[in-house]
């Protein structure tokens, strides 16, 4: 069982929080864009504005903006109905960054720890370290929303576990 960790993405104009879920926290500095579903209609007025990721001024410099889109990708009744895109670190976040010509970041580095793009506070640390940090950061911050049990399908290799 897994967390399923919410955190709110400011929009850029500071009015609103857009809530989003995650197994994966530490791969939040690779966001290029949140995704809602073209008919939910809770987040009409939202499309095309733009949010804050939190936690991307760990340098003491501004919050990075990211857009928000729609694609029909987006199950309205999973989580929050809003989906962070990492284009970088998931095969499907990287299919609907494909179709909206997004950004792709990488956070990592081979050997699983951080790299510059996490921010001098995040860099270097073990993913799994990465996580814990960044998690207690986002609370101080008020970023987090709520924390629950989520069971999560992860793949594993019949040769290599």
């Amino acid at each position: 069982v897994e967390s399923d960790d919410e955190e709110g993405k400011p929009t850029a104009d500071g009015k609103e929080y857009l809530a989003v879920a995650t197994t994966r926290p530490e791969t939040i500095f690779g966001d290029t864009a949140v995704c809602v579903n073209p008919e939910d209609e809770r987040y009409t007025h939202l499309i095309g504005k733009r949010a804050l990721v939190p936690m991307s001024d760990s340098d003491g410099g501004k919050m990075r903006s990211i857009p928000i889109i729609t694609d029909d990708y987006v199950d309205m009744e999973f989580g929050t109905g809003a989906l962070k895109i990492t284009p970088g670190h998931d095969p499907n976040d990287y299919e609907i960054g494909k179709n909206h010509s997004l950004e792709i970041m990488n956070v990592m580095n081979k050997d699983a720890t951080m790299n510059s793009n996490a921010g001098a506070r995040y860099e270097g640390l073990d993913r799994f370290e990465a996580r814990g940090k960044l998690w207690e950061d986002m609370e101080e911050a008020g970023f987090v929303i709520k924390v629950e049990p989520y069971m999560q399908r992860v793949p594993r290799s019949q040769r290599g576990g």
